[in-house]
């Protein structure tokens, strides 16, 4: 294409004056316009960004000799016009002096290796030897301390478009169909501007290319387990990445289906399509691999090269004694000796010269309401999917409400105001404490799994581009909605059978409390799963967080009545400010000094139910903001580890 110096336009749609035809290219994508005597490039708030001399830019002058990237797509400005090239299946990935530390301890020791277009590359190696962290620095989730990864002599992180990869554990929910994985996939890693036509295209092609057709209507809970592993894969081929990388893929396979799935990889790594990497501790079948590197123990490379050399190398008939081998002889023998057989240069032959400096990440971007509205209609569908939980969810409510309701003697509450009581007004305060208590409890219970449940599969969303604030929003929302479905039913089971005698407007401050308290509850939730490991330690730390909301939230023993150190911490207690809040709403301290004897056996004092409604709404608001900070901070950890 030869610029004429009027404003010239880079992108997936035919109205472009360079079209690429690559899914991760925007339909309008970038452009190129003079711009005070220079050539300015311009990316149009792309999806995937776009590079210049292997730079993610947004803006930057043009060059006689700059090279524009744009997905899988070179332009290369030769002063009068642009000479595009499309590195599409055809990108070498080159590793040299890898080293990773944490605390002082080596993970990787300078690992250097090669991969070529269309290679299959397994790496096996001890227990513990580092070879997760290997696969997660090639495939740019981890960034390493030392060394560099390029492809076609640029960063890996530079190209992460470029690049599918799938850890040990599921990416895909298992309560959707193989069909709903990869449509929400789609709408979350292809550009805003993919038409629906377009994505179905897509979709077919990835289930076509994995023998998927036949179950995309299943659920993949119902799936074996290589078909389960091939829906991961699925969705990493979305965007046609020239480099796959497999961290342990056959695990847990018989060895029927590991020889399944190892030809399956053997198909999707040939040339002019895409190179596969991948982890593995099966050897029946790494014949069938182009390179085999062997990791020792301390993160070392012992070897690097074909398979049959290999065997040849660590003279052993099988790949299985080969680690005998290694447990017979040291890891920095070996290295010791691969480099003197082969030569420095074995580990990583001449490639072309990494771009130099910095060169950032290009990370896939997309409007913070697409993903939200993304985000919620799956979670959505996974809770409605799960209809036993959601059975237990909605249905023990109105058997608590019950129980609650029937605690207690009718007319509880005054029919016609706080100078008629016709029941205990002390009693009134246990049947508000005890909806109170039940609001936390419910809302607690519903955030308490729902992120450590899907941990992997929101640090792999995270590294195409899903942001953590629309993934915690939607979570947020939408248990936000099941806990007032919750908390709207067993209020009015409850006050049906003891009314409040009030104008409706006190049943709607009362109500409105009760909601923002299941909202504040569902951020502790969250708290909890983002704070935990593991779903079990997630429900076992969810008592520790309601006993004290139990215990000192001034029903069970007043707080005037408690030790100065309890009434502090009742501060800072989501149920002592939701009991004052109903309770003030009801007019309970004028109720309790109705009767005197009550009011000084209650030992409530003056002053614990005056406050507004307004005041306590306001106490919630701020508890819950809080719970959804700290959540969104130890989220975030978990977003740096996989974005580093």
């Amino acid at each position: 294409m030869v610029f004429e110096g009027e404003r010239l336009t880079i992108g997936r749609s035919n109205g472009n004056d360079i079209v690429l035809d690559d899914p991760n290219v925007s339909r309008f994508h970038a452009e190129v316009l003079p711009s005070g005597g220079l050539l300015e490039l311009r990316d149009l708030d792309s999806r995937c960004g776009t590079r210049l001399d292997g730079r993610p830019v947004k803006r930057a002058v043009i060059k006689t000799g700059s090279e524009i990237g744009v997905g899988s797509h070179r332009l290369r400005f030769d002063g009068s016009r642009f000479v595009g090239h499309d590195e599409r299946g055809a990108l070498r990935l080159d590793a040299r002096s890898v080293s990773v530390r944490t605390d002082g301890k080596t993970i990787l020791d300078g690992v250097s290796l090669a991969a070529e277009p269309g290679e299959l590359v397994a790496i096996i190696g001890q227990s513990g030897a580092g070879k997760s962290t290997l696969i997660k620095a090639l495939a740019g989730v981890l960034a390493p301390g030392e060394g560099s990864v390029t492809l076609n002599g640029e960063a890996v992180t530079a190209r992460l478009t470029d690049v599918g990869y799938v850890p040990q554990e599921e990416i895909v929910h298992r309560l959707l169909t193989v069909d709903e994985a990869l449509g929400y996939a789609a709408r979350l890693r292809l550009p805003d501007d993919t038409e629906a036509r377009d994505r179905a295209s897509t979709i077919r092609r990835v289930l076509t290319e994995l023998s998927l057709e036949e179950q995309a209507s299943t659920r993949i809970d119902s799936l074996s387990g290589g078909e389960r592993k091939r829906a991961s894969v699925a969705s990493e081929l979305l965007g046609r990445p020239s480099m796959l990388f497999l961290d342990e893929p056959t695990t847990g396979l018989d060895p029927g289906l590991e020889s399944e799935m190892m030809a399956l990889f053997r198909t999707l790594a040939e040339p002019g399509i895409r190179a596969v990497l991948m982890v593995t501790h099966a050897t029946k079948n790494l014949s069938l691999c182009d390179r085999l590197a062997v990791i020792g123990r301390g993160g070392v490379l012992t070897f690097f090269g074909t398979p049959a050399d290999a065997l040849r190398f660590f003279a052993v008939e099988s790949y299985d004694d080969i680690y005998v081998a290694l447990e017979h002889q040291g890891s920095a023998e070996w290295r010791a000796r691969f480099e003197r057989e082969r030569g420095a240069s074995a580990a990583a032959s001449p490639a072309v010269a990494p771009t130099p400096g910095p060169t950032g990440s290009a990370r896939a971007k997309q409007s913070s309401g697409v993903q939200l509205a993304v985000l919620v209609g799956r979670y959505v569908r996974l809770l409605s999917r799960d209809g036993r939980n959601l059975l237990i969810l909605l249905g023990q409510v109105p058997v608590i409400a019950l129980a609650i309701a029937f605690l207690f003697q009718p007319d509880l509450f005054s029919q016609g105001g706080f100078r008629e009581v016709a029941g205990r007004p002390d009693q009134a305060v246990q049947l508000l404490f005890l909806l109170v208590t039940t609001v936390i409890w419910l809302g607690s219970i519903d955030g308490s799994r729902e992120i450590v449940k899907e941990r992997a599969i929101a640090a792999r969303e995270a590294t195409v581009g899903v942001r953590l604030g629309p993934y915690l929003i939607s979570k947020a929302v939408v248990l936000f909605g099941l806990s007032s479905l919750q908390t709207l039913a067993l209020t009015y089971l409850v006050l049906a059978v003891h009314p409040l005698g009030e104008a409706p407007a006190t049943y709607a401050t009362v109500t409105g409390l009760l909601l923002l308290t299941s909202f504040a509850a569902v951020g502790v939730g969250l708290l909890v799963s983002a704070a935990a490991s593991s779903e079990d330690q997630a429900t076992s730390f969810i008592p520790l967080t309601l006993i004290p909301q139990l215990l000192f939230a001034g029903a069970i023993v007043p707080l005037a009545q408690t030790i100065a150190p309890i009434a502090f911490l009742s501060h800072g207690l989501v149920s002592r400010w939701s009991l004052a809040g109903v309770g003030g709403a009801v007019d309970m301290t004028e109720r309790l000094s109705a009767d005197p004897r009550v009011a000084e056996l209650a030992g409530y004092g003056p002053t614990f139910f005056e406050i507004t409604g307004l005041q306590a709404a306001f106490v919630l608001v701020v508890f819950a903001g809080v719970a959804f900070a700290i959540t969104a901070l130890l989220a975030s950890r978990l977003r740096r580890a996989a974005l580093r």
